[in-house]
Parts: structure tokens; C-alpha cells; sequence
């Protein structure tokens, strides 16, 4: 029997390729703003991040979540993801030790 398929997805920020569950998943919402897809089945355009505070602050500071979304940012939507990001510092997340879904529930 051959093992089980685990889908993979790209982070943007530092192109690392894992397992989906391991990243976070941002998704542009119909009403042009952005939300952290905590069920990885919001519909909309969507891009992921990994786990890592490192990553998260660049993906602030960069145009690449812009891009990645085909959306611009507004400065309460920074504001959003420096919050996340303040977050994962907060749980001390290691990607290596927890998923995404794990940080997900604790919210």
C-alpha cells in the first residue's frame, strides 16, 4: 500500500515547499480585505505563509502578499498581520513541533 498523498504548498515570503497543514493560509475576502483562513476553506484568492514570526514580519514590510493576492493592502490590514505575527511569538510556535491547525485552535 502505498503512503497516503499530503498536499504541498509554497510559502511566499521564503519559498519553502511543505506540507499545507504547516502553513498558514491568507485569503482575500469579497469585500477587498484580507483574513487569516483558520479553515483552509474560505473561498477566495489565497496565499501561504509558514508558521515562522521571521516570515511574517517581512510578509508586512514587502509587497509580496499584494502580489500574491492581486490586492491592495490597507494600512488596517498591516496592522492585522503584524498582530498574527505578534502571535506566533506570543505561543513560541516551532514549525517543526506544531502545525498550523494546532495554532489555529488555539485562537
Amino acid at each position: 500500500m502505498s503512503p497516503k498523498h499530503v498536499p504541498q504548498r509554497t510559502c511566499i515570503v521564503c519559498g519553502a515547499k511543505k506540507d499545507k497543514r504547516l502553513l498558514i493560509r491568507i485569503v482575500r475576502t469579497p469585500n477587498a480585505g484580507i483574513a487569516v483562513d483558520t479553515s483552509a476553506r474560505e473561498q477566495g484568492r489565497g496565499a501561504y505563509v509558514c508558521a515562522s514570526s521571521e516570515c511574517w514580519k517581512r510578509i508586512v514590510k514587502g509587497a509580496r502578499i499584494e502580489h500574491a493576492l492581486r490586492t491592495r493592502l490597507s494600512d488596517t490590514d498591516r496592522m492585522a498581520l503584524l498582530q498574527c505575527a505578534g502571535r506566533f511569538q506570543e505561543f513560541n510556535l516551532d514549525e517543526k513541533t506544531h502545525s498550523a491547525q494546532e495554532y489555529q485552535e488555539k485562537e
